[in-house]
């Protein structure tokens, strides 16, 4: 069906047009056929001639972009090929803004569709895109051809991993990389830098999209897919304007550092990290919101990233003015929590038994800090709250042993506040949703406490245990969740000792198993079914019978996410280690769901579905381990009492 078919009246051609765009769009791949496919581009060619109706080429532009899904086979024919993109690249230059915007949107979908058909047409792409970036008027189509660059990249990067993965496995890689982005660096990254990055909106919440915001993105897109040929640029941008009288340029040349940071080779990036450090510590204190919110990312991302490059002076200071930073908007602290964080978990290869660390003398006054900004009143601002406490948490599983007297101080500070969660006055059900969330928060802390301080934790457990339970009995899913998961980490530590809470928490823990509409409850009591079971051994044989069934009603079940399946098949294997030869009467059921799940076939198109195989089988594989190694042990057990 071409527009002609349906009349000359253009509202009649525009609705057509919609009807087929919105139509493609909920259709599959592979729904519509070939012959199908080339009547949809007819009419949709037909409908952008550039002496149509503006009305009639934006809603064919809408459905080319909704159709590009099927046209392989036509970007295979070069004459098909080159019509639909010269057909695009005249819209692009279209007096509409609209028809612009769609244009760009498409032509950054054909990058990532078509990659390989790009070679002829790159060169008029280049000048299209940083024509469009530099002189647009409206920021949307300069956002829209900033994308072409974000999606190119993006391809690159994913056909440059696969040809890795490839090199490592000794196979023919299909796809190969023209590295379009490293030839064009040298002028892409000029124009990011002068024409997205200085854009900013000083009004603007952090999520919201636009120019500059987008600029920053493609910027670190860049670095990674050019590396080092982007860095003598970026940083002739940043030396010339992060001391700068404009906020503006301030802020853009710190972002487009932070932006620096993943991609060239580290060693590029020593002696601009040092150099640079002194002066974003002080860029905390700046008169501009804006500028100290990127600083403190930016120094998140050293920390992150080349945390060995902080120079060993500057770790003081770096902390005492991330901790100040704490107190400052909700915005500018919770970056302070992402860089406190990220320089916690710089220490996560150090020896857990060292007496001291280079965080110990800054340990107690960061804890405090952080626990109060988790009590600000503009807690909820900038996800505030969740940020200081996932800080708070890598603080604690990366602490020296001298910080541990600390660690069970604040302990005892998130027992005392997870226990009045239970006395708030609830008013409405935002008020209740706050709870749990606050509920959530409180035993994922509880969970990193009792694994950090090991065997410590003993004494407490009666309290702790019982708190967790009362979280349980809300049967809120957040929290639920991460009370299942403090519980299991209690049973790694105690071991034997935690069936004297069996009979209290068993109830709670197959209500879990079955609770298949909240499919994360579901996958973490399987996890602490499995961490109880190694931590009980053979005392878990009583509550057996019960565990095993409703595992296999999980794998049984189809409306339960597949994503619980890979653990509860594992799970399996936990309880045939602890409970050895008794584990002969599942058996027959066990092997039978393990032969069911080992014969699921790969869609080798279907990157998803891959994905999960690979995980189901490593399930299935430590299920079988765990019985095989539980059935030896019986027979050595058998084999010895016999001698």
């Amino acid at each position: 069906m071409t527009t002609k078919d349906v009349g000359n009246s253009n509202l009649t051609k525009t609705s057509t047009l919609e009807a087929l765009g919105y139509l493609c769009e909920d259709l599959e791949e592979e729904a519509v056929d070939q012959t199908e496919t080339n009547q949809i581009l007819t009419a949709i060619v037909d409908g952008m001639r550039e002496d149509g109706a503006i009305t009639v080429r934006v809603a064919a532009a809408r459905a080319l972009l909704s159709s590009l899904v099927f046209t392989r086979h036509n970007f295979d024919n070069e004459t098909e090929r080159t019509m639909i993109m010269q057909v695009l690249c005249t819209a692009t230059k279209s007096p509409d803004e609209q028809l612009r915007i769609i244009a760009f949107e498409s032509l950054a979908r054909v990058a990532a569709l078509y990659y390989e058909k790009l070679p002829q047409y790159i060169e008029a792409l280049f000048t299209l895109t940083l024509t469009a970036i530099q002189q647009d008027k409206d920021e949307q189509v300069s956002m829209m051809a900033v994308e072409f660059w974000s999606s190119l990249c993006e391809e690159e990067l994913e056909i440059l991993e696969e040809t890795n993965s490839v090199d490592q496995s000794r196979t023919l890689s299909h796809r190969q990389c023209a590295r379009y982005v490293c030839a064009a660096a040298s002028h892409i990254v000029p124009v990011l830098l002068q024409s997205t990055l200085v854009k900013q909106d000083e009004y603007a919440d952090e999520d919201t999209w636009n120019l500059s915001a987008a600029g920053a993105i493609c910027l670190g897109l860049v670095a990674q897919a050019a590396g080092d040929a982007i860095v003598p640029d970026v940083l002739a941008f940043v030396e010339s304007n992060i001391l700068h009288a404009e906020w503006r340029r301030r802020e853009a040349s710190i972002m487009a550092f932070g932006q620096l940071l993943d991609g060239p080779k580290p060693e590029l990036l020593t002696d601009p990290v040092q150099t640079a450090m002194p002066v974003l510590v002080r860029t905390l204190k700046d008169n501009h919101t804006l500028v100290k919110d990127t600083a403190a990312w930016t120094l998140g991302r050293i920390c992150e990233l080349h945390a060995q490059r902080i120079p060993q002076g500057y770790l003081q200071p770096l902390v005492e003015s991330l901790g100040g930073a704490l107190q400052d908007s909700a915005r500018v602290a919770s970056q302070s929590c992402f860089a406190l964080h990220n320089l916690a978990q710089a220490f996560e290869r150090a020896p857990r038994s060292r007496e001291t660390n280079a965080l110990s003398p800054f340990f107690r006054p960061l804890l405090t800090q952080l626990l109060a900004a988790t009590e600000r009143r503009d807690w909820q601002d900038h996800n505030l709250r969740g940020q200081a406490y996932e800080a708070v948490n890598m603080l604690i599983q990366n602490h020296a042993r001298d910080m541990r007297p600390v660690v069970l101080e604040v302990m005892q500070v998130v027992l005392q506040r997870l226990h009045s969660t239970f006395s708030t006055v609830v008013v409405s059900q935002d008020d209740k949703e706050e709870r749990y969330q606050l509920q959530s928060l409180l035993c994922s802390v509880m969970q990193v406490i009792t694994r950090a301080v090991d065997k410590d934790i003993e004494p407490f457990c009666d309290h702790i245990v019982a708190l967790l339970l009362q979280v349980l009995n809300n049967e809120h899913a957040i929290a639920s969740e991460e009370a299942f998961m403090a519980l299991g980490a209690i049973a790694s530590t105690v071991e034997q000792a935690f069936d004297k809470y069996m009979g209290d928490f068993f109830p709670f823990l197959i209500k879990g198993l079955r609770n298949y509409a909240d499919w994360q409850v579901c996958s973490a009591s399987v996890g602490t079914a499995g961490d109880v079971c190694r931590a009980l051994e053979s005392r878990i044989l009583p509550y057996c019978d019960e565990i095993v069934r409703c595992l296999l009603e999980d794998l049984q079940n189809p409306t339960l996410n597949r994503q619980v399946k890979p653990a509860v098949l594992s799970c399996f294997g936990d309880i045939a280690l602890a409970v050895s030869g008794n584990f002969v009467k599942y058996l027959p059921s066990t092997l039978q769901m393990l032969e069911q799940a080992a014969a699921m076939k790969i869609s080798p198109d279907d990157e998803d579905l891959v994905e999960y195989i690979t995980v189901l089988r490593e399930g299935i594989l430590e299920a079988y381990i765990g019985v095989v190694q539980g059935l030896v042990i019986r027979a050595c057990l058998h084999d010895s009492c016999s001698i």
